[in-house]
């Protein structure tokens, strides 16, 4: 049920959201993704990729006793190298990381200024509280100026 404290919420909700789009992280953490998304140097890297994982996926399967389980095993590590080294992806990956460690932040403020006791599940281990809910987010036993 809503109520006019909720809607209130919802609305500053909102508005936070709006803030970290407006963010330079998130702007260019939206041009790494779109570079991501039409470089076709990247494309052909991600389908190679894509080819030989199906043939490792068919290798799992039968694990060593399959007759080309070191060769697609290696061909696959290639080929996923090849495809993470790419500047454009490790760009990407770069920026997504950068928002996602942003999201966390936020995440980590906003619950634990509702209570320390808060459990905050970022992923993130900067983030996550010790037994008093002092973590790197408020700025609290580790010392750290975050």
């Amino acid at each position: 049920m809503f109520t006019v404290e909720t809607v209130h919420i919802l609305d500053q909700s909102d508005e936070l959201s709006a803030c970290i789009k407006e963010s330079d992280i998130y702007q260019e953490y939206q041009e790494a993704k779109y570079r991501l998304e039409t470089d076709l140097e990247v494309k052909i890297l991600k389908q190679k990729f894509d080819q030989i994982k199906s043939h490792y996926d068919d290798c799992l399967r039968f694990g060593r006793y399959h007759p080309d389980y070191n060769r697609v095993m290696k061909e696959t590590r290639q080929q996923k190298r090849a495809y993470e080294m790419h500047p454009v992806v490790s760009n990407f990956k770069t920026k997504e990381t950068a928002l996602q460690n942003l999201l966390d932040e936020v995440i980590s403020i906003v619950s634990y200024s509702v209570s320390n006791n808060v459990k905050v599940d970022t992923g993130n281990p900067f983030f996550s509280s010790d037994s008093h809910g002092d973590s790197c987010s408020t700025g609290g036993s580790c010392g750290c100026s975050s």
